[in-house]
């Protein structure tokens, strides 16, 4: 298992374009969620674990110049990225801070809106980073959180390579701690947290040719390229000629490609 806290996916430059690719193709997963919490005008919000944007460009939207929205982050290089992004796109009620997400140092039961997205599947004690969520939160304040489980991951017709990169894939992320088929418990861990009100939705689509989610695991396999690598799953000619016949498969617009399910949870504190 990874050390604890350690970004398993690594802080490259390739993995900074990764996730901006992913928080474009979760925007509209993002703006339901916000809109069926009900965010509104003066809030003072944080999207915690948020990497180089996460969901504060649609926060800042909503919680309006009255409002704050704070972008907690521990990888400089994500935090840095952030700050430079929300000043490009005038993001002024945004504040980046550089934080771990088990011990923000915030101040407890100030938060209108707290919420994470694909950080806690990062965490060897996930617990841990959603008392630390809970204790953010104001009573009455919402906490919510977005996580995925692979259990519908897949593609029609199967194929090779996508067994052989997924296989691979998850060998990496079990050896960081990464559990994914975290989605699913993530009811249970919020009202294990002290949440009242829990809700559930869950969000699946299939992606079309050109869509990025349709080539994730073609990204999340360059990200992690060079630990695949290292622990001998593949030589690099093998894991060269597997991506290239995967990316053949991907591009026939008949192959059929089914998201892994987006769990969105969120409940109130007391």
């Amino acid at each position: 298992m990874a050390p604890s806290g350690e970004y398993v996916l690594g802080g490259t430059d390739t993995e900074q374009q990764r996730l901006l690719r992913q928080i474009e193709g979760f925007d509209v997963e993002a703006r339901w969620l916000l809109d069926r919490v009900g965010i509104q005008p003066g809030w003072r919000a944080i999207d915690i674990g948020c990497g180089p944007l996460g969901i504060l460009d649609r926060l800042s939207e909503r919680v309006g110049p009255a409002g704050t929205v704070v972008g907690l982050e521990r990888e400089p290089r994500f935090a840095a990225m952030g700050r430079a992004i929300a000043s490009e796109r005038g993001l002024t009620n945004v504040e980046y801070v550089q934080a771990d997400a088990n011990a923000t140092g915030l101040p407890r039961a100030s938060f209108d809106f707290v919420h994470e997205r694909l950080a806690i599947i990062q965490q060897p004690d996930p617990e841990r980073m959603l008392r630390e969520m809970v204790a953010l939160a104001r009573p009455g304040g919402i906490v919510a959180a977005q996580e995925i489980d692979q259990v519908s991951w897949l593609c029609e017709p199967p194929h090779p390579a996508w067994d052989a990169l997924l296989a691979a894939l998850r060998a990496v992320l079990t050896e960081g701690g990464v559990d994914y088929f975290l989605g699913r418990k993530l009811p249970g861990l919020l009202r294990e947290a002290g949440l009242v009100d829990v809700q559930v939705e869950m969000q699946i689509k299939a992606d079309r040719p050109g869509e990025y989610r349709r080539t994730h695991l073609l990204a999340m396999t360059q990200s992690v390229r060079e630990k695949m690598l290292a622990r001998g799953l593949f030589t690099t000619e093998e894991l060269d000629a597997t991506m290239d016949a995967l990316g053949r498969h991907l591009d026939d617009p008949n192959t059929v490609v089914v998201r892994q399910l987006l769990f969105q949870v969120w409940g109130r504190k007391p």
